[in-house]
């Protein structure tokens, strides 16, 4: 994806361990991957983890 914005870059220019952070995000990201396996009304409970999960890494990136 061309111009959307880098969770490691960001994070980089916010505190130091940004890798930390950037494997926070690639987890998160991760559960995504168990969507073709799981019936389609599963979907959102699994988006809805992601959501979350990403919104609590960036309030501890905000709060850094």
């Amino acid at each position: 994806m061309t111009g959307a914005p880098n969770p490691g870059a960001v994070a980089a220019r916010l505190r130091g361990d940004a890798d930390d952070v950037e494997a926070e995000v690639e987890e998160a990201l991760g559960r995504l991957e168990a969507l073709p396996d799981l019936p389609v009304t599963e979907h959102v409970a699994v988006f809805e983890g992601v959501q979350q999960r990403l919104s609590e890494i960036l309030s501890n990136v905000d709060d850094a």
